[in-house]
């Protein structure tokens, strides 16, 4: 596989693409996005570098926060007159939706049409970006921002602890359940998992939910459809699942009081653990950090406890980029969310270990990205790409931790989230 020059792709496109903003005004196009860790850096800067190469005029000003602060700090900040003029909006009720019903998120729909972004990924995918205007109905009426990357939720594993324990890549579920016992004897923690943060758990338990669920049960209680709930049998059946594998000693020693960063990263690429089920957007920092990552390291999907071939999984795409609705910038705004959502932007995205939304033009199978890559290429072509559940049910999390700990029956978790979700928390 040939890997795209960064320098080089961005001196073609400064010579074959021009300018794209008026060049007497000087201009400062404050972003705000969520890039924090070290493999981020590098790909988000020369996509900066790149724009601001193609208008001399403009310089971006970037500042970046963890998902959690970007959330909590984007109200207030799109409110002001001096604030973001394009912020990364996380999905779903309790973010954007909250955004578009205080207006103060600009409706993307006549920029995409003048950009062709509605032909960058599945209709499906951007119903995930989109708000009736009043910002009460999710996955419908208004575009509200476009994403550059796409997310699955599966599992990494190290090869070498497979071979030395004579494991495949489980295809079924009962594969899958029989490889964590066969890890656990063999001396390493099946699933590396910390639970400290909250949000991990979200996509842990969530990952078995999905195993064990269907699609349209899943958007209907994503989208608040008349008959969306959360008291169902496979909800019921996921934790029990879940309370087993605990008791079991199958997730890491301690999993209550280790963070996502440090602890539970730390557990995986120190090969405490066989397998770390969590997100593509780690892939970039195990390529960093684990010696020959691509061909020692691999990822695939959680197979389905309901026997369907194509396992439905937690993924879509990734936060959007949204326009602050008061900007005094936004065609400007416009031309940066296409450059650094687009083709090129797909290439670097993909260069630094990312899943982009669009596929890149090259990658080479059997290496972790190209099990990556497959992985949503799998899923999202066949109608299989889940949900992540706080978006329409923000307290989810503290829900999970108290199944966990055992102070709920799996019957009284799902009982009390759907008392939450019916009351609009």
């Amino acid at each position: 596989m040939k890997k795209l020059s960064l320098l080089l792709v961005v001196a073609l496109l400064v010579a074959t693409m021009g300018t794209t903003t008026a060049q007497d005004e000087e201009i400062t196009l404050v972003v705000w996005d969520n890039f924090t860790r070290e493999a981020e850096q590098e790909m988000i800067e020369e996509l900066n570098a790149m724009f601001e190469e193609m208008n001399p005029n403009v310089t971006i000003q970037r500042e970046a926060y963890d998902t959690s602060d970007l959330t909590q700090l984007a109200p207030r900040a799109l409110s002001e007159d001096n604030g973001p003029d394009v912020i990364m909006v996380n999905q779903g009720f309790s973010g954007m939706g909250a955004l578009v019903e205080a207006g103060l998120l600009l409706p993307l729909n006549d920029y995409a049409d003048q950009y062709g972004w509605w032909d960058r990924y599945a209709e499906g995918l951007h119903a995930r970006n989109s708000f009736s205007e009043d910002g009460t109905e999710f996955g419908t009426g208004n575009l509200y921002s476009v994403s550059n990357t796409a997310e699955v939720v599966g599992i990494y594993y190290h090869k070498s602890i497979f071979e030395e324990l004579g494991l495949e890549v489980p295809t079924t579920w009962d594969e899958f359940v029989s490889a964590l016992t066969t890890i656990q004897e063999g001396g390493y923690t099946p699933i590396v998992f910390g639970s400290l943060d909250g949000w991990p758990a979200i996509h842990t338990w969530g990952a078995i939910q999905h195993a064990y669920s269907d699609l349209a049960t899943i958007d209907n209680f994503m989208y608040r459809a008349a008959d969306g709930t959360f008291e169902t049998e496979a909800n019921v059946q996921a934790a029990e699942t879940m309370l087993g594998w605990i008791e079991n000693g199958y997730f890491s020693p301690g999993f209550e009081g280790m963070d996502y960063d440090n602890a539970t990263y730390g557990a995986f690429i120190g090969f405490e653990g066989a397998m770390w089920l969590t997100g593509s957007w780690m892939t970039g920092s195990i390529v960093e950090d684990v010696e020959d990552a691509e061909a020692t390291v691999g990822f695939f999907l959680l197979p389905s406890a309901a026997g369907e071939e194509v396992p439905l999984t937690i993924g879509g795409v990734g936060l959007g980029y949204g326009i602050r609705a008061g900007t005094e910038h936004a065609d400007i705004a416009a031309a940066y969310i296409d450059l650094i959502t687009g083709p090129e932007a797909a290439n670097l995205l993909f260069a630094q270990g990312y899943l982009p939304a669009i596929t890149p033009e090259e990658y080479e199978s059997g290496t972790l990205t190209g099990d990556v890559i497959e992985a949503w290429e799998l899923i999202s072509s066949s109608n299989k790409v889940g949900h992540y559940l706080d978006w329409t049910a923000p307290d989810i999390a503290a829900d999970i931790q108290e199944m966990m700990a055992g102070e709920v029956s799996p019957d009284e978790f799902t009982a009390n989230v759907q008392e939450d979700y019916e009351s609009g928390e």
